[in-house]
């Protein structure tokens, strides 16, 4: 039975990353150690956290700091995703026995995802791993799939701005889609490294709450922001077409990565929705309504 003691984790102060942090040190399961980049500066941890200052350009250097771990949390950011290839390589040549990449976000085994370009550098890491379980199966990996992020900053203005109440509503604004809070995330970092035979080389698809645009932005208006509201409407087969269009063009803007997500978790039946989910497994509660209003609530007065 694989048992998963000394866990580092890299991406620690981001809005991923360090809510994974404080879980793990909060379970008192783990011994926990943060990679970051040498010189960079101390961004607080507490003392019972093992800093190590590496170089991601180097295999060498990531592989020495990675000796005696038993798993490896990458939350890094999007635009960092490539940067996990020498990471991967490290850790299976340290002999870490899981890695969980960062590949939060949609359900990118949804073969209409594929095609996506934003997503490529996301696929290629999953595969690498997917190969070095093949080399020595001691080694295994975890994606956590969990659709949109839920939170009162600008994970759910991305969604519906209840604070400047304003929305594009796609396809509709009734489409089914999975919001995950940032601590349910962590919570599944937790029940994955628990786990660990349940979960191998597999990904977990979790959700705080199933919502819509719709409910939403009725919520705000129950909680009293009634007026002023600025609605656009939109399809998402649009937004994708448009997208596709744009970046063969040249054009890899923050508008049109925004455009290929919108398509991947509000688009039905693309990847924004899990009908079966990990939650139980991962010890993941989920919100009620009344948590769901409370985070709204926290955006509406922020």
């Amino acid at each position: 039975m694989t048992t998963i003691k000394n866990v580092a984790v890299v991406g620690a102060t981001g809005k991923i990353g360090r809510p994974i942090v404080d879980h793990l040190l909060a379970s008192k399961l783990f011994n926990v150690t943060v990679l970051t980049r040498n010189g960079s500066q101390d961004r607080g941890f507490p003392a019972n956290v093992s800093v190590k200052e590496v170089n991601y350009d180097s295999i060498e250097s990531l592989e020495s700091a990675l000796r005696g771990q038993d798993a490896l949390v990458s939350a890094m950011a999007f635009e960092a995703i490539h940067m996990q290839k020498n990471l991967v390589d490290a850790a299976f040549q340290a002999g870490v026995k899981r890695m969980i990449p960062s590949e939060y976000g949609n359900d990118l085994l949804n073969p209409k995802l594929a095609a996506f370009p934003i997503y490529q550098p996301k696929i290629a890491i999953r595969e690498q791993c997917e190969q070095k379980v093949k080399e020595n199966p001691s080694f295994s990996w975890t994606t956590i799939h969990n659709a949109s992020f839920l939170g009162p900053d600008w994970t759910l203005d991305f969604i519906v701005d209840v604070k400047e109440r304003k929305a594009d509503i796609k396809d509709g604004g009734d489409v089914l889609f999975c919001a995950t809070t940032y601590d349910d995330i962590a919570q599944a970092v937790i029940g994955i490294l628990t786990h660990p035979e349940e979960t191998a080389n597999r990904p977990v698809r979790i959700s705080s709450v199933n919502t819509t645009q719709n409910e939403l932005i009725a919520i705000a208006k129950e909680l009293g922001a009634t007026d002023g509201w600025n609605l656009t409407y939109s399809q998402t087969e649009n937004l994708e077409s448009e997208a596709f269009r744009r970046w063969s063009e040249g054009d890899h803007s923050e508008e049109v990565i925004a455009m290929f997500i919108n398509r991947a978790f509000i688009g039905k039946g693309w990847g924004g929705y899990f009908p079966v989910r990990d939650n139980d497994l991962l010890g993941i509660k989920g919100l009620g309504r009344d948590e769901l209003k409370a985070i709204i609530k926290l955006a509406i007065d922020r």
